[in-house]
């Protein structure tokens, strides 16, 4: 089999009617025909009509192919009218993005042992012996503990630069494992993680020496922002407060953007690539905030999951926000949005958390 040319003068007064030809409906014209050869492509070039089968036509393919040129009017082909209901609106069919799905879920604000994104790390510090070798003080309370289902995805949680969140502890340069929450019993120390403090479940000896490497809280900042070279869109969030609640500060949304790109102008006193805040700040200082802002709330969750560690001790409302466009972060121009309490004043209560609902897509 040989690719095969057949050309025909779009122009020419005994061809081509209408002298033109519209591609698609001639093509299909062609595919529909009883032509048997396999048809490869049809193009117009300088004025000529160029078909292409992929073998020589027979003699009456050929007449078949003639004819074709001789009745092709140049129209396009019919669209199909858009279906309609009995009064004429029309009938569309909605699907969801083909994106990748990212959900982002803020810090506990009533915890700030979840404060994870601006925790310092201190290496192999040499934890404080409280007496009876037994109970061993840090420097500092609020250590970040990614070990009992506080942040979703904990086991794979790491720091900006790249460490993990695990207390890891040492006697004598020894390494000790905490106890696993799953069993409740076993290993060699557990932690208050709010308190700072390192219990051995059997006491050490008085010249033993315990080093702790661990994070801990400075502040409530969270940022929600794209990977690099991607866009995060925003569809939805939620807000979530267990019914014992009580606010002690004002949660503070505020956007960010890159100085290059929102405000050139203040350059070079800002240098290129700083982060500006964009607007003001949406402020929710009282309840009555985030019940006006919300555009629905559902049924309250009840106590789930038994009375340990897995389960949810309290009652929990839900407030939606669900955006009428989506709120597109786009990672060139540094845009971000930074939540977080205003003061670092953590809630009271059970829990207090937002959750960020995304597809993500590359630029």
């Amino acid at each position: 089999m040989a690719l095969t040319e057949y050309r025909y003068t779009v122009a020419s007064d005994n061809l081509f009617p209408n002298k033109k030809v519209d591609l698609p409906a001639f093509e299909s014209q062609i595919r529909a025909s009883a032509i048997l050869t396999a048809l490869d492509s049809v193009v117009v070039a300088a004025g000529d009509c160029v078909v292409t089968m992929k073998d020589a036509l027979s003699a009456g393919d050929l007449l078949i192919l003639d004819g074709l040129v001789l009745a092709h009017s140049g129209a396009p082909l019919p669209t199909a009218p858009a279906p309609t209901t009995s009064d004429k609106r029309p009938i569309v069919a909605m699907s969801k993005p083909d994106s990748s799905k990212k959900t982002i879920i803020t810090h506990d604000w009533t915890d700030p042992t979840t404060w994870a994104e601006c925790a310092v790390r201190v290496l192999d510090e040499v934890a404080a012996d409280m007496g009876a070798q037994t109970v061993y003080s840090l420097a500092h309370p609020n250590v970040i503990d990614t070990y009992h289902g506080k942040l979703s995805q904990e086991d794979y949680l790491l720091s900006s630069a790249g460490n993990s969140y695990r207390v890891a502890v040492k006697v004598n340069a020894v390494s000790k494992t905490e106890q696993d929450p799953h069993f409740g019993t076993g290993g060699d120390f557990t932690v208050d993680y709010s308190l700072g403090r390192v219990t051995f479940l059997a006491a050490l000896q008085p010249a033993d020496v315990v080093t702790v490497t661990y994070h801990y809280a400075t502040s409530s900042a969270f940022t929600v922002k794209p990977e690099a070279g991607k866009a995060l869109k925003l569809e939805f969030a939620e807000v979530q407060f267990s019914d014992d609640v009580v606010l002690t500060d004002s949660v503070v949304f505020q956007p960010y953007g890159l100085v290059d790109v929102f405000a050139p102008q203040l350059m070079p006193g800002v240098p290129s690539g700083t982060k500006i805040p964009l607007g003001n700040p949406v402020v929710y200082k009282a309840m009555s905030d985030f019940q006006n802002d919300a555009v629905k709330s559902y049924p309250v969750y009840p106590v789930l999951g038994g009375s340990g560690w897995r389960g949810s001790q309290r009652p929990v409302i839900v407030f939606d926000w669900d955006y009428l466009s989506s709120t597109v972060l786009r990672s060139d121009y540094g845009l971000e949005i930074r939540v977080s309490l205003q003061h670092d004043a953590p809630f009271s209560g059970y829990y207090a958390t937002a959750t960020f609902y995304a597809t993500t897509e590359a630029l």
